[in-house]
């Protein structure tokens, strides 16, 4: 998710990596339909996010598959989960269902549909639900559909050097997956029996669950694609990236 709205920011100035491949269409900061010309050329882009490759030699980092390590969430004794290696595919899938922009103010609001994500990975996990005692560690696979991701991503001016440049403060993340399926092998120390019961209670009560997955990826997704996004700011000018002409 972060690439696709660092992605955004980048497509509403002229780039904080020097000449624009021609893939890329530009949108100026003072464009009275800025909204729409960032959405515009994000879709024109969408067939190359997959690999990363935009041509003319340059590279982003690739959608397919997206990787994620050591999420760490639930603290009490009804939950908790170590997942890792996580490699999600569907990603470049995503639509734009709303943004709103303002490049002087470094503020953007986005708001995503991702039709279908399907990951695999590793977990570690123990979860206590309908007096059951869940716990194993393993490899999993799961998927879930149509889930809804919302991305406030807020920044500041700042001079170094007498010259203007640009981080970000904050950028939470809220997501919402309700269809959502979910495979954790090796459940009760290889159990086939006790796997297949665990398994099924997990899918049949998402909801006593997902309320701590949820905030926990939203946290870690947060802080990570914040780090990200000032280390690819570090070197960049406020004119370089919002230009006006």
């Amino acid at each position: 998710m972060f690439k696709y709205c660092f992605l955004l920011l980048v497509l509403s100035g002229q780039t904080c990596f020097g000449k624009l491949p021609s893939t890329i269409t530009p949108c100026r900061r003072n464009d009275p339909q800025l909204e729409k010309c960032i959405i515009d050329a994000v879709y024109k882009l969408k067939p190359k996010l997959a690999t990363g490759d935009l041509g003319e030699g340059y590279q982003t980092p690739a959608l397919e598959p997206l990787y994620l390590d050591n999420i760490e969430i639930g603290n009490s004794r009804q939950f908790q989960a170590v997942f890792s290696e996580i490699m999600a595919y569907g990603g470049s899938n995503f639509r734009i269902d709303k943004l709103s922009a303002n490049a002087s103010d470094i503020s953007y609001d986005v708001s995503l549909t991702l039709p279908k994500i399907e990951f695999t990975g590793k977990y570690m996990m123990r979860l206590n639900i309908l007096l059951l005692d869940i716990q194993g560690k393993g490899t999993m696979e799961g998927n879930f559909e149509n889930a809804k991701a919302n991305v406030k991503m807020r920044g500041t001016r700042y001079l170094r050097d007498g010259v203007e440049y640009v981080k970000f403060t904050k950028m939470p993340i809220r997501i919402n997956a309700r269809q959502f399926k979910l495979r954790l092998n090796n459940l009760f120390n290889g159990d086939k029996v006790l796997g297949e019961v665990g398994n099924r209670i997990i899918n049949e009560n998402q909801e006593l669950y997902l309320k701590e997955i949820i905030p926990g990826l939203e946290r870690e997704l947060s802080q990570k694609f914040l780090m990200i996004a000032n280390e690819i700011l570090e070197t960049t000018t406020f004119d370089e990236m919002f230009p006006t002409d």
